[in-house]
């Protein structure tokens, strides 16, 4: 036996089924937006400030909007799912803060013995310098924490969506 939509009935249908991508979408772009949209206003409310007061924690501590790095390539792709979480507003942010979406570690930043560990790049220097803030470690878990919360409640978001969950 299939699980049961919002409808009742066995198997979404191709309606219900861009209802559901809608939702999961508007979760991913605006915190809290795909609970808002299946009619889920408190709690909609509730984790729209969890996750933005999350970010925005994370960003004025100095977290790091992590970079993929060739010298550790699972963890920090990872790294950079987890930040992503938090949708557009981590792009933005990112954006703001390198001067662009930088997602991967510059090629002339790779740490050569030789070069004393300092990076040659403004984008690493920055990514160098948030590291080195004393409170970097709580801003990366709070940067951290939003996007992997938000992760978290788009699939809530499915299945609210399926009718799996109330």
């Amino acid at each position: 036996m299939g699980s049961r939509d919002v409808a009742g009935s066995e198997e979404p249908s191709g309606g219900r089924r861009k209802k559901l991508a809608l939702a999961c979408a508007l979760a991913w772009v605006i915190p809290g937006a795909g609970h808002w949209y299946l009619g889920r206003r408190a709690r909609a409310g509730v984790f729209f400030c969890l996750v933005i007061v999350s970010f925005v924690l994370g960003a004025v501590l100095h977290g790091r909007f992590s970079v993929r790095d060739r010298r550790a390539p699972l963890l920090s792709t990872l790294q950079v799912v987890a930040c992503l979480g938090t949708g557009p507003i981590e792009v933005v942010s990112r954006s703001l803060l390198y001067g662009g979406p930088v997602y991967f570690m510059p090629e002339e930043d790779s740490m050569q013995a030789g070069d004393g560990g300092r990076p040659r790049t403004v984008v690493g220097q920055l990514l160098r310098s948030r590291n080195e803030a004393r409170d970097s470690a709580y801003g990366t878990a709070y940067l951290w924490t939003a996007g992997l919360m938000n992760l978290l409640l788009i699939l809530d978001v499915f299945d609210i969506g399926i009718g799996r969950k109330d």
